[in-house]
């Protein structure tokens, strides 16, 4: 026979409740920004180029950002700023980053 997990009640220092409080009020302060950001980062992975092919393609892979970025050689923050259109890579970063995620350039002459 199973019993039912209960939760345990149990009650916050006055400590602990400040800085529950501190913590959720830097989130909200956040929350506006990074729903700018995560805008910016959906327009920049549909634009019509390779740079927005390659989003598409880290964002598809699965990848987590801190582990392309060390296989780019690039830190995190700057592969998070190319992912939101705020920031280029050189072209050697961006032949790392499609290795990376499994992809392949191809580049067709227009007629």
């Amino acid at each position: 026979m199973t019993t039912a997990h209960r939760p345990t009640k149990f009650t916050l220092t006055p400590e602990q409740q400040a800085r529950l409080q501190n913590q959720r009020e830097q989130i909200a302060a956040e929350k506006p920004q990074l729903q700018v950001k995560l805008e910016r980062i959906h327009e920049a992975k549909q634009e019509p180029s390779f740079c927005g092919q390659l989003r598409q393609a880290i964002h598809s892979s699965g990848r987590l950002i801190t582990q392309l970025a060390a296989e780019a050689g690039v830190t995190t923050q700057q592969l998070s700023d190319f992912l939101s259109g705020d920031r280029t890579l050189r072209s050697d970063v961006l032949d790392r980053l499609t290795a990376a995620v499994g992809a392949s350039l191809v580049v067709a002459e227009k007629k």
